[in-house]
């Protein structure tokens, strides 16, 4: 049986409104916390990804949930490839600094002998 106040929940969105807000507000911090802390860009696009998500509680036909998957895809997608060349890039500083480090360290030894 199905009250007068009832309503029907969205079939593409898992939680209710209130639930949802909560979710993207804090997703929102933690996101905002992870860019502030590691200078990463890809937190950016994790970030707007989980907001985007809430457009589904106001449109909830079918070419909206189109719309919201390729959007998803592409923050998805720069998110990966904004992670992979802040990796190389992290990756490539610590060989120099490793390189700096052993070239001071060799300096060292050279002298020492003599």
């Amino acid at each position: 049986m199905i009250f007068a106040n009832d309503q029907m929940q969205n079939v593409y969105v898992p939680l209710p409104f209130k639930a949802h807000l909560i979710f993207c507000i804090i997703a929102t911090i933690v996101y905002a916390l992870e860019i502030y802390r590691k200078k990463s860009p890809h937190y950016i696009f994790m970030m707007l990804a989980v907001d985007a998500t809430l457009m589904m509680q106001f449109f909830n036909d079918s070419k909206a949930v189109v719309i919201l998957a390729v959007i998803e895809g592409l923050l998805l997608g720069a998110a990966i490839v904004f992670a992979v060349l802040q990796s190389k890039k992290r990756k490539a500083a610590a060989a120099v600094a490793a390189e700096a480090v052993a070239e001071a360290e060799g300096e060292t030894d050279e002298n020492s002998d003599t």
